[in-house]
């Protein structure tokens, strides 16, 4: 999930870039980082868990 709105983010932040100003897009490229922090964040923590289940 969290990729998925990494991705759409990032398209609407170079949408922005392109016909608007820079501001409206800076917001949506750091919505972009955060989720896709996110993601790397909640993968590494299930190879922890499956790691201790084992």
């Amino acid at each position: 999930m969290w990729l998925v709105i990494g991705i759409l983010t990032f398209l609407i932040a170079t949408y922005h870039l392109i016909f608007t100003a820079v501001e409206d897009a800076l917001f949506f490229y750091f919505f972009s980082v955060v989720a896709f922090i996110l993601f790397f964040v909640r993968k590494r923590q299930l190879k922890r868990l499956q790691n201790m289940s084992k």
